[in-house]
């Protein structure tokens, strides 16, 4: 998520509005945040709520530890959403410790919200 803050600038021409959703605890969130270094709206969803929402349940080998609070782990992913709601653009990760390349969300960003203007 850190590395997403480059694009900060980028953001900020487009009115994009960075919004992160997380499995932690509004506490650990908020005990955590400035370790991210990112600029955004920081959410938990420990239930799974938006996670499932959007289909990004991990049902294969990294589900939360049982010392998790949460059942489950979501797959990480990136998603481009307008303002209607709908999702222009989803970048998935196989791996879960890795998030999308800033240079991949920026193109995304061209493509999609450039396009708009």
């Amino acid at each position: 998520m850190r590395r997403l803050e480059e694009l900060r600038a980028e953001f900020d021409q487009r009115g994009v509005q960075v919004v992160t959703v997380s499995t932690d605890s509004p506490d650990d969130i908020a005990a955590e945040r400035h370790l991210h270094g990112l600029q955004a709206v920081m959410l938990s969803d420990v239930q799974l709520t938006v996670t499932d929402a959007f289909g990004l349940r991990n049902t294969g080998f990294h589900s939360a530890p049982l010392s998790h609070e949460s059942v489950a782990l979501p797959v990480p992913a990136t998603l481009l959403v307008d303002a209607e709601g709908r999702v222009l653009w989803l970048d998935l990760s196989k791996d879960y410790q890795r998030r999308s390349d800033p240079a991949v969300v920026l193109a995304a960003m061209r493509e999609h919200f450039d396009t708009l203007r």
